[in-house]
């Protein structure tokens, strides 16, 4: 009888151990703005209202857009542990005075654009006549950005947050908070297996028919002239 109770005592010991950490670890992750990682997930679509539960703790958010967005859109954000209300602050939103958009929207609107392209990206617009960075008080279009650097994009999208999310695309849009832009933005990002188009535009942009699909949209290179091919003929034979 005696090993018996002992079993019991390690087992519940064990299990008040793993809650207690687990609470802690999503605790963090809330206050990161991240999802917590040991939770049961529910959602009402009506209150739009997100629940999360853990061993220990019940958390909920009010979401802005829908429940694939981040934890940085949400608002309403709280935590209870057993009976207690832990304090929720969190981090600060990625603010960059040194870096920001500036767009300017098209009057009329009908569809994407081919904005860039390289053996690695196509880049399209949508409803968007201009797009500007500015980036240490220097300002170059985003054409010009992604010439020299592609990566560029990957440096706007860390300063967005997610708002949609399936199997085919990443939706991200800015938040008024971060003040990265003048007008808003948005930026969806192709996740096929055979696409990773990247599509921009306004912060009301939604996912078109034509996002995302396979398109024979790159200018094909002119055949050379007659005059072209023999200056080629003497510069090889010379």
């Amino acid at each position: 009888m005696k090993k018996i109770v002992n079993l019991i005592y390690k087992i519940v010991l064990i299990i008040i151990l793993i809650g207690l950490l687990t609470t802690l670890i999503d605790y963090m992750q809330l206050k990161n703005n991240d999802f917590p990682l040991f939770s049961l997930r529910s959602y009402e679509a009506k209150t739009k209202k997100e629940t999360f539960r853990g061993l220990f703790y019940k958390a909920t958010r009010k979401v802005s857009i829908s429940n694939a967005e981040t934890i940085a859109l949400s608002s309403d954000l709280k935590f209870t542990f057993l009976l207690f209300n832990l304090p929720l602050k969190r981090n600060e939103l990625p603010i960059d005075k040194d870096f920001t958009i500036e767009t300017k929207e098209e009057k009329k609107c009908t569809s994407s654009k081919l904005y860039f392209y390289n053996d690695d990206i196509k880049v399209y617009t949508y409803c968007l006549d201009d797009i500007t960075i500015n980036e240490n008080n220097e300002k170059k279009s985003l054409k010009k950005a992604l010439t020299k650097d592609v990566s560029i994009i990957n440096k706007i999208e860390n300063y967005l947050f997610i708002s949609k999310k399936n199997s085919l695309m990443t939706k991200y849009v800015d938040i008024e908070e971060t003040n990265l832009t003048n007008k808003g933005f948005s930026l969806i990002k192709c996740e096929s297996k055979d696409n990773n188009d990247i599509y921009v535009g306004p912060k009301a942009m939604e996912f078109q028919e034509d996002f995302c699909t396979l398109k024979d949209d790159i200018p094909k290179k002119e055949a050379p002239s007659n005059d072209e091919e023999n200056v080629l003929e003497n510069n090889t034979t010379e």
